[in-house]
């Protein structure tokens, strides 16, 4: 029997955009706005899945689901070893997704202080050669007196063109291992962590299950847990009887344990269990 709780369906808003990061490059951004007025907040969730593979409408649906129940994922990690991490096994991603390329940028940036210093240079030999006008000084004479800093001006306009031609030759982006010195993006194995996560999701359903199953033969629910821990890990025998396979638990010492044990035993024996192999064995529980 599996229990659900139906939730009101909330109203939220959102809205998908774009955010470069220096690290990865361009990523996906979904903003979620919630509350309104001057209690209105926004919370943008960045993912690397492409419209194509996941829309904008079901990872809103998949993160709020999550929000508030953080103690519960805590706890569903430290007791069951369910982890909501998007996997467990790395792999190399086969195509390395394309960034800014480095160089261009930072040819750029070595293009903006030279463009500043040449506009320094050509305001300071304005100011000269006004000054050196309002003298009555003549051209040929102002020109040979201002050599070196108009020197200056042509190596730089110079080195200025150098940079463009540089940077015309190189492309707009590259590949990320590429723009990182060899390091690669990896990428999640999701269908090994959906297998082990169905293992340990129906470990914890049957935990569950095993619990309500107890407690009507335990009332103290405080102890729950720690009395099916006692139950399922407590030693015995098997044997192979008349096609039936016989699991027989020792009896134990405290009378409310073993009571309980016996009636658990009785009410999973209605199950009808059997084995998982191709003979499918019937099973039964019994306490000695």
């Amino acid at each position: 029997t599996v229990t659900y709780e139906i939730q009101d369906p909330e109203e939220i808003r959102y809205f998908e955009t774009e955010r470069t990061m220096s690290k990865y490059g361009k990523i996906r951004a979904i903003v979620v706005e919630k509350g309104t007025g001057s209690s209105r907040k926004r919370m943008a969730i960045y993912t690397n899945g492409g419209e194509d593979e996941i829309s904008s409408e079901r990872v809103v649906q998949l993160i709020c689901r999550r929000w508030g129940q953080e103690n519960f994922i805590k706890e569903l990690l430290l007791k069951h070893f369910i982890n909501y991490s998007p996997g467990y096994v790395k792999e190399w991603l086969e195509e390395q997704p394309m960034v800014d390329n480095p160089e261009v940028k930072e040819l750029k940036k070595k293009k903006a202080g030279l463009v500043s210093m040449l506009n320094k240079l050509k305001v300071q030999l304005a100011d000269k050669l006004l000054k050196d006008a309002e003298q009555d000084g003549s051209w040929e004479v102002i020109k040979s007196s201002e050599i070196l800093l108009r020197a200056d001006i042509a190596r730089i306009d110079n080195d200025i063109l150098l940079l463009s031609h540089e940077r015309d030759g190189l492309p707009a982006e590259v590949p990320f291992d590429q723009a990182h010195k060899g390091k690669r993006l990896l990428k999640f194995n999701y269908e090994k962590k959906r297998f082990l996560d169905c293992i340990k999701i129906y470990t914890y359903d049957m935990e569950k299950k095993m619990c309500r199953l107890l407690l009507n033969h335990y009332g103290k629910e405080k102890e729950i847990l720690p009395a099916l821990s006692m139950i399922v890990r407590r030693g015995g025998h098997m044997k192979l009887e008349h096609g039936t396979l016989e699991v027989v638990l020792r009896r134990f010492k405290n009378r409310r344990i073993d009571y309980a044990a016996r009636h658990l035993c009785e009410d999973i024996n209605t199950m009808h269990p059997v084995t998982l192999d191709s003979y499918h064995l019937p099973i039964r529980f019994s306490v000695t």
